[in-house]
């Protein structure tokens, strides 16, 4: 069995059908680049996984478990979801991530502010008082790359990242992208982006 596993998807947004009999099998620490053109439910996809969007018929299953209002929980527990917009709390940035790994579920999990400080900041180009700035004063970009350093952070395993070069400078895009690849989890990733072309990702269109 897959380990994610979207079964005969079918789903409608104001009677245009987006997917019509979809079915799609991802294999455990595979990663995989949604590659279909605008407006073909790319975004909507990854949100069916998250539950944030039911399909109007079909089954979508997580390392054996289908997805239900019971398990959705359960099933995002497992997942870490980076968007381009870089929906991350409001407040100091150092404050917001300490809070994050005081929630129940992530108070097993290893957090160290002085790596996040002397390791990560850099690993992501981001200024060394980043730390000590309001969420609501940094650029799109600078919250994408905390987005990310706090979904690595978080390590679950699977990472869903929705156009997370948007906005990004080549080199800075480059940085991300080989940073995240190396790591061994699922990976499912959308973007319209050439970067991520010839990295070893399979190629899912539609």
């Amino acid at each position: 069995m897959a380990y994610l596993e979207f079964r005969n998807i079918q789903l409608k947004f104001d009677e245009r059908m987006i997917f019509s009999g979809f079915n799609l099998a991802i294999e455990r620490h595979e990663k995989v680049l949604f590659c279909a053109p605008s407006g073909r439910g790319k975004t909507s996809l990854v949100k069916m996984l998250l539950g944030f969007v039911a399909p109007d018929r079909g089954e979508i299953l997580v390392d054996g478990t289908k997805l239900t209002g019971i398990t959705v929980n359960q099933i995002r527990s497992k997942i870490s979801y980076v968007s381009q917009d870089a929906d991350i709390p409001k407040g100091i940035v150092r404050d917001v991530f300490e809070e994050v790994f005081k929630f129940e579920a992530n108070r097993h999990l290893s957090y160290n502010v002085e790596r996040l400080q002397n390791y990560w900041l850099d690993a992501m180009s981001l200024p060394k008082d980043t730390l000590e700035k309001n969420v609501d004063t940094l650029s799109g970009g600078e919250r994408q790359r905390l987005a990310l350093i706090l979904g690595i952070l978080l390590d679950r395993d699977i990472w869903v990242l929705d156009e997370i070069t948007t906005g990004l400078d080549l080199e800075l895009k480059t940085k991300m992208v080989d940073l995240v690849l190396g790591y061994d989890k699922t990976i499912l990733v959308v973007s319209h982006d050439d970067i991520y072309k010839n990295q070893g990702l399979r190629e899912v269109s539609w």
